[in-house]
């Protein structure tokens, strides 16, 4: 089974780069908008990691990975800025 990985970013562009690169080494690869959705995607997922941009609108990166761990973050998720 390969690894999963959340990406976060409010680019497309930067979504679809992070998909082509991260598919063709092998990960599974789980999008999201935002920061919000991302802690959406995260109840589902389960991702090994998360790969976040730091500057969005609304929720940041460093937003959602502090909502992360002070709500449903059950156990640790690696986060990479």
């Amino acid at each position: 089974m390969s690894k999963i990985v959340l990406t976060v970013d409010d680019s497309r562009t930067m979504r679809e780069m992070l998909m082509l690169a991260l598919s063709n080494a092998g990960y599974r690869v789980v999008q999201a908008e935002d920061g919000m959705h991302g802690l959406e995607v995260l109840k589902d997922a389960r991702p090994d990691v998360i790969i976040t941009d730091i500057n969005m609108p609304g929720w940041t990166g460093l937003v959602s990975s502090k909502a992360c761990a002070a709500t449903i973050c059950t156990v640790r998720f690696p986060f990479s800025f």
